[in-house]
Parts: structure tokens; C-alpha cells; sequence
């Protein structure tokens, strides 16, 4: 019986590389931007910049870092009324169903700034990946949704998403609503 071994030098052979993601450097979090609007205004981060050509009372706020913008619209309540910009607010979230793979609700209440609403993560490969709107429930309401300039893939912006959603509960705590007068 005879055996034979045969080997290889193994300084010659080349591995294929795993698949991995871009690494994201976080910077450390400091909410001195105090962005206002028409009837409201918050703390945000210092990277956050507002875009230059948003016009009104809705903001489109820049996250440079993550190549990211949020989508704020601001509507009186008296325009259509409350229950009908909750609906379509919760209709616009619910449209993106079709490529999410769930959606958690947060319920935000803020009694001592008047500030309650409802903020939604969706998890999957959605085109948004975070929603929310924010009322007085009298006066006021404001959606806002995030948006990525990139091809949506969960995996890769989850630890964006969640170092963004600091930024957005540091807005939900710091939001005050300017007051209006009854005539």
C-alpha cells in the first residue's frame, strides 16, 4: 500500500475577500443648531444643515455625514383638519409596507411642550426608513420623513438609522410650537 502526500505552499494562494459594508465613523453628539420654522422651532446637531433653497414653512434638513435628508412639512391644523393629516400620514408610512419588513410605533408624548405624535421605524429595504409626525393636537402638526441618497439596504444603514433616531428624540424633547393668537 502506498500513500502519497502532496502539498501545496500556501503563500501562494489568494482567499476571496468577504462582502462588508463601508465603515461609519460617529461623531460624538452636540444639539446647538436651533432650527426654526414657521410656528416651531428644536435643537439639532451641529451637522445637520438646513437646505439653503427650502422655501415656507417645511425644512429639508441635510445630515451630510450620512448623504441623508430629512423631510419636514409643516401644516396648520385648521387646513383639512386633524384626523385627516393623521390618516394620511399614517397612509404615506403604511405605502411603504410593500418593501419593509415591519414597522415598530413609538408613541411620543411631551405634555409639558404640547408635543404628542407617533414615530415609525421601518425595517427592511424600504425607501424611508424612518417617519413621524408630531401636533399639539389644536394648532399645529408636523411629518417628517428620512430619506437616504443611496439604494436602500437595511443591513448597511441600520447603524445610521438608529445614531439618527438620538437626533430625532433630542427634536422630539426640544420641540416648541409658537403660540397663536385667537382673533
Amino acid at each position: 500500500m502506498t500513500i502519497i502526500f502532496i502539498g501545496c505552499d500556501t503563500e501562494d494562494i489568494t482567499y476571496p475577500k468577504p462582502l462588508s459594508g463601508m465603515k461609519i465613523s460617529f461623531q460624538e453628539k452636540d444639539f446647538s443648531n436651533q432650527i426654526q420654522g414657521c410656528n416651531f422651532e428644536f435643537l439639532s446637531p451641529t451637522y445637520a444643515v438646513i437646505d439653503s433653497a427650502t422655501q415656507g414653512c417645511n425644512l429639508n434638513i441635510n445630515y451630510i455625514p450620512f448623504d441623508a435628508t430629512l423631510f419636514l412639512t409643516y401644516i396648520p391644523v385648521d387646513t383639512g383638519g386633524l384626523m385627516n393629516h393623521l390618516e394620511y400620514s399614517r397612509k404615506l408610512v403604511y405605502e411603504h409596507s410593500i418593501q419593509a419588513d415591519g414597522i415598530e410605533e413609538k408613541t411620543i408624548v411631551n405634555p409639558a411642550h404640547h408635543v404628542y405624535g407617533t414615530a415609525y421605524k421601518l425595517i427592511g429595504n424600504s425607501a424611508s426608513n424612518y417617519q413621524f409626525y408630531l401636533t399639539d393636537s389644536l394648532n399645529h402638526f408636523l411629518r417628517g420623513a428620512l430619506y437616504f441618497n443611496a439604494k436602500p439596504n437595511y443591513d448597511s444603514l441600520k447603524p445610521s438609522i438608529d445614531y439618527l433616531m438620538v437626533d430625532f428624540d433630542t427634536l422630539f424633547n426640544s420641540l416648541e410650537w409658537s403660540t397663536i393668537t385667537e382673533e
